[in-house]
Protein backbone atom coordinates (compact mmCIF):
# COMPACT_ATOMS: atom_id res chain seq x y z
CA UNK A 1 0.00 0.00 0.00
CA UNK A 2 3.17 2.19 -0.04
CA UNK A 3 4.49 4.47 2.78
CA UNK A 4 2.08 7.72 2.90
CA UNK A 5 0.17 6.51 5.83
CA UNK A 6 4.24 6.74 7.36
CA UNK A 7 4.23 10.30 5.66
CA UNK A 8 0.85 11.34 6.98
CA UNK A 9 1.91 10.39 10.30
CA UNK A 10 5.31 12.73 9.96
CA UNK A 11 3.45 15.72 8.65
CA UNK A 12 1.41 15.45 11.50
CA UNK A 13 4.40 16.47 13.49
CA UNK A 14 5.18 19.61 11.47
CA UNK A 15 2.99 22.73 11.03
CA UNK A 16 0.07 23.14 8.79
CA UNK A 17 1.67 23.57 5.40
CA UNK A 18 5.09 22.36 5.79
CA UNK A 19 6.70 21.58 2.40
CA UNK A 20 6.90 18.08 1.98
CA UNK A 21 11.05 18.05 2.40
CA UNK A 22 10.55 18.61 5.86
CA UNK A 23 7.73 15.52 6.20
CA UNK A 24 10.81 13.36 3.98
CA UNK A 25 13.27 15.03 6.61
CA UNK A 26 11.55 13.93 9.58
CA UNK A 27 11.62 10.27 7.80
CA UNK A 28 15.11 10.19 7.73
CA UNK A 29 15.28 11.41 11.49
CA UNK A 30 13.12 8.73 12.81
CA UNK A 31 15.17 6.03 10.63
CA UNK A 32 18.12 7.47 11.75
CA UNK A 33 19.39 7.29 7.93
CA UNK A 34 21.64 9.28 5.01
CA UNK A 35 18.91 7.39 2.77
CA UNK A 36 16.27 5.41 2.60
CA UNK A 37 13.22 3.69 -0.12
CA UNK A 38 9.78 5.80 0.25
CA UNK A 39 6.95 4.75 -1.83
CA UNK A 40 4.50 7.26 -2.50
CA UNK A 41 2.11 4.75 -4.26
CA UNK A 42 -0.09 5.95 -5.98
CA UNK A 43 1.40 9.34 -6.19
CA UNK A 44 4.50 8.60 -7.55
CA UNK A 45 7.16 5.89 -8.42
CA UNK A 46 9.49 4.82 -5.43
CA UNK A 47 11.48 7.13 -4.41
CA UNK A 48 15.56 6.64 -2.64
CA UNK A 49 15.48 9.91 -0.28
CA UNK A 50 18.99 10.84 0.33
CA UNK A 51 19.91 13.55 3.25
CA UNK A 52 23.57 12.97 2.87
CA UNK A 53 25.91 15.21 0.19
CA UNK A 54 28.32 12.12 -0.35
CA UNK A 55 25.60 10.03 -1.97
CA UNK A 56 23.94 12.59 -4.17
CA UNK A 57 27.19 13.45 -5.71
CA UNK A 58 27.46 9.58 -6.75
CA UNK A 59 23.85 9.72 -8.32
CA UNK A 60 24.96 12.94 -10.43
CA UNK A 61 28.34 11.66 -10.96
CA UNK A 62 27.40 8.45 -12.57
CA UNK A 63 27.54 8.79 -16.57
CA UNK A 64 23.69 7.37 -16.81
CA UNK A 65 21.80 8.28 -13.97
CA UNK A 66 23.77 11.65 -13.92
CA UNK A 67 22.14 13.01 -17.03
CA UNK A 68 18.41 11.22 -16.65
CA UNK A 69 15.65 12.96 -15.30
CA UNK A 70 12.99 10.87 -14.23
CA UNK A 71 10.00 10.25 -17.20
CA UNK A 72 7.04 10.66 -13.73
CA UNK A 73 8.61 14.65 -14.05
CA UNK A 74 6.67 15.27 -16.71
CA UNK A 75 3.41 14.43 -15.00
CA UNK A 76 4.14 17.15 -12.47
CA UNK A 77 5.17 19.98 -14.88
CA UNK A 78 2.56 19.04 -17.60
CA UNK A 79 0.23 21.80 -15.89
CA UNK A 80 2.97 24.45 -16.13
CA UNK A 81 4.57 23.58 -19.57
CA UNK A 82 1.94 22.09 -21.11
CA UNK A 83 3.14 19.40 -24.61
CA UNK A 84 2.44 16.47 -21.51
CA UNK A 85 5.45 18.28 -19.40
CA UNK A 86 8.03 17.65 -21.55
CA UNK A 87 10.33 20.36 -21.28
CA UNK A 88 13.67 21.28 -20.50
CA UNK A 89 13.48 19.94 -17.08
CA UNK A 90 12.41 16.52 -17.93
CA UNK A 91 13.70 15.88 -21.65
CA UNK A 92 16.43 13.35 -22.16
CA UNK A 93 19.18 12.77 -23.75
CA UNK A 94 19.43 13.68 -28.22
CA UNK A 95 15.91 16.13 -27.12
CA UNK A 96 17.47 17.51 -24.24
CA UNK A 97 20.57 18.11 -25.78
CA UNK A 98 18.65 19.52 -28.81
CA UNK A 99 16.72 21.87 -26.97
CA UNK A 100 19.23 22.86 -24.32
CA UNK A 101 21.65 24.45 -27.08
CA UNK A 102 18.65 26.38 -28.80
CA UNK A 103 18.32 27.96 -25.60
CA UNK A 104 22.35 28.36 -24.45
CA UNK A 105 23.42 31.27 -26.09
CA UNK A 106 21.31 33.39 -24.17
CA UNK A 107 23.10 32.33 -20.80
CA UNK A 108 26.34 33.73 -22.42
CA UNK A 109 27.98 36.13 -19.69
CA UNK A 110 27.90 39.40 -22.53
CA UNK A 111 24.58 38.21 -23.21
CA UNK A 112 23.57 38.24 -19.60
CA UNK A 113 25.40 41.41 -18.61
CA UNK A 114 23.47 43.07 -21.75
CA UNK A 115 19.90 41.69 -20.11
CA UNK A 116 21.10 44.33 -16.94
CA UNK A 117 19.25 48.13 -18.20
CA UNK A 118 16.26 45.69 -18.59
CA UNK A 119 16.48 44.10 -15.51
CA UNK A 120 17.50 47.23 -13.07
CA UNK A 121 14.95 49.14 -14.59
CA UNK A 122 12.25 46.69 -13.65
CA UNK A 123 14.30 47.09 -9.89
CA UNK A 124 14.22 50.73 -9.95
CA UNK A 125 10.26 50.58 -10.21
CA UNK A 126 9.69 47.63 -7.05
CA UNK A 127 12.64 50.44 -5.49
CA UNK A 128 9.79 52.71 -5.87
CA UNK A 129 7.08 50.50 -4.96
CA UNK A 130 9.00 49.64 -1.58
CA UNK A 131 9.24 53.66 -1.03
CA UNK A 132 5.78 54.19 -0.88
CA UNK A 133 4.96 51.04 1.70
CA UNK A 134 7.76 52.16 3.70
CA UNK A 135 5.83 55.65 4.81
CA UNK A 136 3.09 53.27 6.54
CA UNK A 137 3.52 50.91 9.96
CA UNK A 138 1.12 48.43 7.81
CA UNK A 139 2.64 44.63 7.42
CA UNK A 140 3.35 44.44 4.17
CA UNK A 141 3.32 41.08 2.55
CA UNK A 142 6.27 40.93 0.12
CA UNK A 143 5.96 37.69 -2.23
CA UNK A 144 3.41 39.26 -4.34
CA UNK A 145 5.50 42.02 -4.84
CA UNK A 146 9.08 40.06 -5.68
CA UNK A 147 6.50 38.01 -7.71
CA UNK A 148 5.16 40.76 -9.34
CA UNK A 149 8.61 42.26 -9.77
CA UNK A 150 9.75 38.56 -11.48
CA UNK A 151 7.26 38.65 -13.47
CA UNK A 152 8.55 41.79 -15.39
CA UNK A 153 12.13 41.15 -15.23
CA UNK A 154 11.31 38.01 -17.00
CA UNK A 155 8.42 39.24 -19.55
CA UNK A 156 11.77 41.97 -20.46
CA UNK A 157 14.49 39.44 -20.76
CA UNK A 158 12.71 36.26 -22.23
CA UNK A 159 9.80 38.23 -24.64
CA UNK A 160 11.23 41.86 -25.14
CA UNK A 161 7.70 42.35 -23.63
CA UNK A 162 7.09 45.27 -21.10
CA UNK A 163 4.03 43.52 -19.16
CA UNK A 164 4.11 46.20 -16.61
CA UNK A 165 2.61 44.21 -13.80
CA UNK A 166 4.84 46.40 -11.07
CA UNK A 167 2.86 49.74 -12.59
CA UNK A 168 -0.26 48.87 -14.37
CA UNK A 169 -1.99 45.74 -12.36
CA UNK A 170 -1.76 41.57 -13.74
CA UNK A 171 -0.82 41.55 -17.38
CA UNK A 172 -3.10 38.44 -18.75
CA UNK A 173 0.36 35.91 -19.62
CA UNK A 174 1.34 36.67 -16.37
CA UNK A 175 -2.52 36.20 -14.89
CA UNK A 176 -2.92 32.66 -17.36
CA UNK A 177 0.71 31.64 -15.32
CA UNK A 178 -0.32 32.18 -11.68
CA UNK A 179 -3.76 30.52 -11.94
CA UNK A 180 -2.24 27.83 -13.70
CA UNK A 181 -0.41 27.66 -10.69
CA UNK A 182 -2.74 27.80 -8.69
CA UNK A 183 -4.82 24.85 -10.30
CA UNK A 184 -1.86 22.93 -10.43
CA UNK A 185 -1.10 22.81 -6.89
CA UNK A 186 -4.76 22.22 -5.92
CA UNK A 187 -4.79 19.12 -8.36
CA UNK A 188 -1.64 17.74 -7.15
CA UNK A 189 -2.70 18.06 -3.48
CA UNK A 190 -4.11 14.48 -3.70
CA UNK A 191 -3.34 13.40 0.23
CA UNK A 192 -6.25 16.63 1.50
CA UNK A 193 -8.85 16.80 -1.88
CA UNK A 194 -8.03 13.55 -4.70
CA UNK A 195 -8.00 16.54 -6.92
CA UNK A 196 -6.50 14.58 -9.48
CA UNK A 197 -9.45 12.72 -9.56
CA UNK A 198 -11.47 15.53 -10.17
CA UNK A 199 -12.51 15.49 -13.67
CA UNK A 200 -14.21 19.11 -13.59
CA UNK A 201 -10.57 20.62 -11.95
CA UNK A 202 -8.58 18.70 -15.18
CA UNK A 203 -10.82 20.54 -17.42
CA UNK A 204 -10.00 24.03 -15.93
CA UNK A 205 -6.19 23.35 -15.80
CA UNK A 206 -6.83 21.70 -19.64
CA UNK A 207 -8.53 25.06 -20.59
CA UNK A 208 -6.48 27.57 -18.14
CA UNK A 209 -3.48 25.43 -20.31
CA UNK A 210 -4.78 27.07 -23.73
CA UNK A 211 -4.96 30.34 -22.45
CA UNK A 212 -1.86 30.07 -21.38
CA UNK A 213 -0.79 29.04 -24.38
CA UNK A 214 -2.57 31.75 -26.40
CA UNK A 215 -0.63 34.41 -25.11
CA UNK A 216 2.59 32.97 -25.36
CA UNK A 217 2.11 32.22 -28.86
CA UNK A 218 0.80 35.95 -29.40
CA UNK A 219 4.08 36.80 -27.73
CA UNK A 220 6.31 34.66 -30.42
CA UNK A 221 4.17 35.70 -33.27
CA UNK A 222 4.58 39.42 -32.20
CA UNK A 223 8.56 38.75 -32.42
CA UNK A 224 8.70 36.64 -35.27
CA UNK A 225 6.88 39.35 -37.25
CA UNK A 226 9.61 41.78 -36.35
CA UNK A 227 12.69 39.40 -37.18
CA UNK A 228 10.76 38.34 -40.67
CA UNK A 229 10.25 42.05 -41.94
CA UNK A 230 13.98 42.66 -40.83
CA UNK A 231 15.16 39.64 -42.83
CA UNK A 232 12.74 41.01 -45.48
CA UNK A 233 14.81 44.74 -45.61
CA UNK A 234 18.44 42.73 -44.98
CA UNK A 235 18.56 44.25 -41.23
CA UNK A 236 19.00 42.58 -38.03
CA UNK A 237 18.03 42.77 -34.68
CA UNK A 238 19.99 42.78 -32.14
CA UNK A 239 18.43 42.57 -29.19
CA UNK A 240 19.48 40.14 -25.84
CA UNK A 241 16.37 38.47 -25.14
CA UNK A 242 16.16 34.97 -25.15
CA UNK A 243 13.08 34.24 -27.64
CA UNK A 244 15.11 36.87 -30.00
CA UNK A 245 17.86 35.47 -29.85
CA UNK A 246 16.01 31.93 -30.41
CA UNK A 247 14.57 33.83 -33.67
CA UNK A 248 16.92 34.90 -34.56
CA UNK A 249 18.81 31.87 -34.71
CA UNK A 250 15.79 29.94 -36.40
CA UNK A 251 15.32 32.91 -39.57
CA UNK A 252 18.96 32.72 -40.20
CA UNK A 253 18.51 29.97 -42.69
CA UNK A 254 17.28 31.49 -46.13
CA UNK A 255 14.52 28.45 -46.56
CA UNK A 256 12.58 29.59 -43.31
CA UNK A 257 10.23 32.09 -43.86
CA UNK A 258 7.41 31.56 -40.97
CA UNK A 259 7.34 29.56 -38.20
CA UNK A 260 7.10 25.42 -38.87
CA UNK A 261 4.26 24.62 -36.46
CA UNK A 262 6.01 21.71 -34.71
CA UNK A 263 8.56 24.70 -33.70
CA UNK A 264 6.08 26.82 -32.66
CA UNK A 265 4.42 24.36 -30.22
CA UNK A 266 7.83 23.23 -28.88
CA UNK A 267 9.16 26.90 -28.07
CA UNK A 268 5.56 27.39 -26.49
CA UNK A 269 6.32 24.78 -24.26
CA UNK A 270 9.59 25.44 -23.48
CA UNK A 271 8.94 29.12 -22.83
CA UNK A 272 6.24 28.15 -20.52
CA UNK A 273 8.71 26.58 -18.38
CA UNK A 274 11.33 29.11 -18.55
CA UNK A 275 9.11 32.12 -17.92
CA UNK A 276 7.69 29.64 -14.35
CA UNK A 277 11.43 28.65 -13.60
CA UNK A 278 12.97 32.46 -14.10
CA UNK A 279 10.53 34.14 -11.95
CA UNK A 280 9.66 32.00 -9.14
CA UNK A 281 12.49 30.22 -7.27
CA UNK A 282 13.85 33.71 -7.67
CA UNK A 283 11.52 35.88 -6.11
CA UNK A 284 11.66 32.93 -3.21
CA UNK A 285 15.11 33.73 -2.77
CA UNK A 286 14.60 37.30 -2.82
CA UNK A 287 12.40 36.92 0.34
CA UNK A 288 14.52 34.30 2.07
CA UNK A 289 17.40 37.32 1.91
CA UNK A 290 15.15 39.81 3.38
CA UNK A 291 13.76 37.55 6.02
CA UNK A 292 17.68 36.19 6.94
CA UNK A 293 19.74 39.47 6.56
CA UNK A 294 18.28 41.87 8.87
CA UNK A 295 17.61 39.70 11.37
CA UNK A 296 21.56 39.01 11.66
CA UNK A 297 22.36 43.19 11.98
CA UNK A 298 26.37 41.80 11.96
CA UNK A 299 25.79 40.26 8.38
CA UNK A 300 24.05 43.64 6.87
CA UNK A 301 26.52 45.81 8.32
CA UNK A 302 29.38 43.90 6.59
CA UNK A 303 27.23 43.71 3.50
CA UNK A 304 26.32 47.12 3.01
CA UNK A 305 29.86 48.23 3.59
CA UNK A 306 31.03 46.02 1.10
CA UNK A 307 28.58 47.99 -1.17
CA UNK A 308 29.76 51.13 -0.21
CA UNK A 309 33.67 50.18 -1.19
CA UNK A 310 32.62 48.79 -4.74
CA UNK A 311 29.83 51.33 -5.30
CA UNK A 312 30.28 54.24 -3.30
CA UNK A 313 28.85 55.77 -0.89
CA UNK A 314 26.33 57.35 -3.31
CA UNK A 315 22.94 54.80 -3.33
CA UNK A 316 21.63 56.63 -6.40
CA UNK A 317 24.63 56.19 -8.54
CA UNK A 318 24.82 52.50 -7.99
CA UNK A 319 22.20 51.81 -10.67
CA UNK A 320 24.28 53.32 -13.21
CA UNK A 321 27.89 52.29 -12.11
CA UNK A 322 26.13 48.30 -12.94
CA UNK A 323 24.74 48.97 -16.53
CA UNK A 324 28.66 50.96 -17.09
CA UNK A 325 30.42 48.57 -16.06
CA UNK A 326 28.78 45.17 -15.36
CA UNK A 327 31.17 43.14 -14.17
CA UNK A 328 31.32 45.90 -11.18
CA UNK A 329 29.27 42.87 -9.32
CA UNK A 330 31.75 40.61 -9.78
CA UNK A 331 33.36 42.21 -6.73
CA UNK A 332 31.40 41.50 -4.38
CA UNK A 333 32.41 38.54 -2.57
CA UNK A 334 30.99 39.05 0.59
CA UNK A 335 27.46 39.70 -0.88
CA UNK A 336 27.84 36.47 -3.16
CA UNK A 337 28.26 34.76 0.00
CA UNK A 338 24.89 35.90 1.91
CA UNK A 339 23.11 34.74 -1.36
CA UNK A 340 24.36 31.05 -1.17
CA UNK A 341 24.04 31.19 2.29
CA UNK A 342 20.09 32.14 2.27
CA UNK A 343 19.91 29.31 -0.40
CA UNK A 344 21.72 26.84 1.48
CA UNK A 345 19.24 27.83 4.25
CA UNK A 346 16.31 28.14 2.22
CA UNK A 347 16.62 26.23 -0.76
CA UNK A 348 13.76 26.91 -3.66
CA UNK A 349 13.90 23.46 -5.13
CA UNK A 350 15.19 19.52 -4.94
CA UNK A 351 16.78 17.47 -7.36
CA UNK A 352 16.12 14.01 -8.71
CA UNK A 353 17.45 11.59 -11.15
CA UNK A 354 16.33 8.55 -12.61
CA UNK A 355 18.28 5.20 -10.88
CA UNK A 356 19.43 2.30 -13.13
CA UNK A 357 20.81 -1.24 -12.71
CA UNK A 358 24.76 -0.38 -12.38
CA UNK A 359 24.12 2.65 -10.34
CA UNK A 360 24.41 0.96 -6.45
CA UNK A 361 25.35 3.71 -3.54
CA UNK A 362 27.75 3.49 -0.70
CA UNK A 363 26.91 5.29 2.48
CA UNK A 364 29.30 6.08 4.92
CA UNK A 365 28.57 3.38 6.96
CA UNK A 366 28.69 0.88 4.54
CA UNK A 367 25.01 0.33 3.67
CA UNK A 368 24.74 -0.16 -0.48
CA UNK A 369 21.13 1.19 -1.86
CA UNK A 370 20.35 0.14 -5.45
CA UNK A 371 19.00 2.51 -7.68
CA UNK A 372 17.44 0.03 -10.83
CA UNK A 373 13.68 1.56 -11.27
CA UNK A 374 13.68 4.20 -8.32
CA UNK A 375 13.68 7.50 -8.26
CA UNK A 376 17.10 9.05 -6.17
CA UNK A 377 15.68 12.27 -4.79
CA UNK A 378 18.01 14.54 -3.79
CA UNK A 379 16.47 16.65 -0.57
CA UNK A 380 18.16 20.03 -0.15
CA UNK A 381 16.59 21.02 2.96
CA UNK A 382 18.17 18.23 4.38
CA UNK A 383 21.82 17.99 2.86
CA UNK A 384 21.95 21.24 3.55
CA UNK A 385 21.06 21.62 7.40
CA UNK A 386 22.83 18.08 7.74
CA UNK A 387 25.17 18.64 10.85
CA UNK A 388 27.68 15.82 10.12
CA UNK A 389 28.50 18.22 6.65
CA UNK A 390 27.84 21.62 8.00
CA UNK A 391 29.32 22.94 11.32
CA UNK A 392 26.42 24.94 13.14
CA UNK A 393 24.28 24.03 10.79
CA UNK A 394 21.17 26.58 11.58
CA UNK A 395 22.99 29.67 11.69
CA UNK A 396 23.33 31.77 9.29
CA UNK A 397 26.79 32.14 8.36
CA UNK A 398 27.88 33.51 4.83
CA UNK A 399 31.78 33.05 6.08
CA UNK A 400 31.18 30.02 5.58
CA UNK A 401 32.02 30.68 1.54
CA UNK A 402 34.77 32.70 2.33
CA UNK A 403 37.01 30.53 4.51
CA UNK A 404 39.83 28.43 3.20
CA UNK A 405 39.55 24.27 3.01
CA UNK A 406 41.56 24.40 6.43
CA UNK A 407 38.76 26.34 8.46
CA UNK A 408 36.12 24.16 10.11
CA UNK A 409 32.85 25.89 8.51
CA UNK A 410 34.52 25.23 4.89
CA UNK A 411 32.20 23.33 2.77
CA UNK A 412 33.17 19.93 1.71
CA UNK A 413 32.72 19.68 -2.62
CA UNK A 414 29.15 19.10 -3.58
CA UNK A 415 27.99 20.05 -0.09
CA UNK A 416 26.44 22.93 -1.43
CA UNK A 417 23.91 22.00 -4.25
CA UNK A 418 21.18 24.36 -4.85
CA UNK A 419 21.49 25.00 -8.53
CA UNK A 420 22.95 20.98 -8.22
CA UNK A 421 26.03 19.82 -9.26
CA UNK A 422 26.56 17.76 -12.95
CA UNK A 423 25.42 17.91 -16.72
CA UNK A 424 22.34 18.56 -14.96
CA UNK A 425 22.53 21.56 -13.02
CA UNK A 426 20.76 24.92 -13.39
CA UNK A 427 21.50 26.01 -16.76
CA UNK A 428 20.91 29.26 -15.80
CA UNK A 429 22.20 29.79 -12.29
CA UNK A 430 24.98 32.28 -13.23
CA UNK A 431 21.46 34.66 -14.61
CA UNK A 432 19.83 33.94 -11.14
CA UNK A 433 23.11 35.13 -9.18
CA UNK A 434 23.89 38.22 -11.12
CA UNK A 435 19.74 39.36 -10.82
CA UNK A 436 20.30 38.87 -6.93
CA UNK A 437 23.65 40.77 -6.53
CA UNK A 438 22.02 43.56 -8.48
CA UNK A 439 18.69 43.00 -6.27
CA UNK A 440 20.71 43.49 -3.33
CA UNK A 441 23.37 46.02 -4.53
CA UNK A 442 19.90 48.08 -5.49
CA UNK A 443 18.08 47.65 -1.98
CA UNK A 444 20.17 46.71 0.88
CA UNK A 445 22.10 50.33 2.06
CA UNK A 446 18.15 52.30 1.28
CA UNK A 447 15.33 49.78 3.24
CA UNK A 448 14.87 47.85 6.75
CA UNK A 449 12.95 44.61 6.63
CA UNK A 450 11.03 43.79 9.73
CA UNK A 451 9.76 40.53 9.93
CA UNK A 452 6.33 40.26 11.76
CA UNK A 453 5.35 36.92 12.00
CA UNK A 454 4.97 36.73 15.74
CA UNK A 455 2.14 39.58 15.00
CA UNK A 456 0.36 38.02 11.56
CA UNK A 457 0.80 34.13 13.79
CA UNK A 458 -0.06 35.45 17.37
CA UNK A 459 -3.06 32.74 18.12
CA UNK A 460 -1.36 29.98 15.89
CA UNK A 461 0.25 27.42 18.43
CA UNK A 462 2.04 25.03 15.89
CA UNK A 463 5.24 23.57 16.79
CA UNK A 464 8.15 24.81 15.19
CA UNK A 465 10.84 21.79 16.26
CA UNK A 466 10.44 19.96 13.28
CA UNK A 467 11.03 22.67 10.53
CA UNK A 468 14.21 24.02 12.60
CA UNK A 469 12.43 26.51 14.65
CA UNK A 470 12.26 28.48 11.38
CA UNK A 471 9.04 31.10 11.55
CA UNK A 472 9.33 31.39 8.13
CA UNK A 473 9.58 27.59 7.17
CA UNK A 474 9.37 26.48 3.53
CA UNK A 475 5.64 25.83 1.47
CA UNK A 476 4.71 23.88 -1.14
CA UNK A 477 3.84 27.38 -4.19
CA UNK A 478 5.80 26.17 -7.32
CA UNK A 479 8.77 26.41 -5.67
CA UNK A 480 9.15 26.60 -2.19
CA UNK A 481 8.15 29.62 -0.73
CA UNK A 482 8.32 31.12 2.62
CA UNK A 483 5.63 30.71 4.67
CA UNK A 484 2.51 33.17 4.76
CA UNK A 485 3.84 34.98 1.92
CA UNK A 486 7.06 36.96 4.39
CA UNK A 487 5.34 39.63 6.36
CA UNK A 488 7.06 42.41 7.42
CA UNK A 489 7.45 45.87 7.77
CA UNK A 490 9.39 48.08 5.57
CA UNK A 491 11.07 51.14 6.31
CA UNK A 492 13.75 53.32 4.73
CA UNK A 493 17.19 53.27 6.62
CA UNK A 494 19.37 56.04 8.34
CA UNK A 495 21.74 54.29 6.57
CA UNK A 496 20.55 54.81 3.35
CA UNK A 497 20.01 58.55 4.38
CA UNK A 498 23.51 58.58 5.49
CA UNK A 499 24.73 57.23 2.48
CA UNK A 500 22.82 59.43 -0.28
Amino acid sequence: MGHLLQAKAASEELPSGAHSAYVTNRLATKLNAEAYYFDPWPIADPLLVLTDYRLANQATSHEWTGSVKPPTLARWFAPISGRKGVNLFTQNGVDWRRDHDIFLPFFSNSNLDATLPAIIEEMLIFRAILQQKSQHKDIVLLEPLTLTLMNDVIGRVVFNAELKNQTSGSHPLSKAMLRQLDLKFIENDVVENLGQLNPLRSLEVWYNGRMLDKQIRAQIERRAAVFQAAKGSGGQDASSAMLDRVLADYFSLPERQKLDEEFMTTLCAQLRLLFFAGYDSTSSTMMSMCYLIWKHPEVLAKLRAEHDEVFGRNIEACAGKIIETPSILNSLPYTNAVIKEAMRLFPAAAGARQGCKDLVLKGSDGMEYPTEGIIVQMNHVAMMRNPTTWPRPLEFLPERFLVGPEHELYPPKGAWRAFEIGVRNCTGQAFVMKELRVFLALLARQFDFEECYDEVYAGDKADLTHVFNEKAFLIESGSAHLRGKFPCRISLSRYGSASS
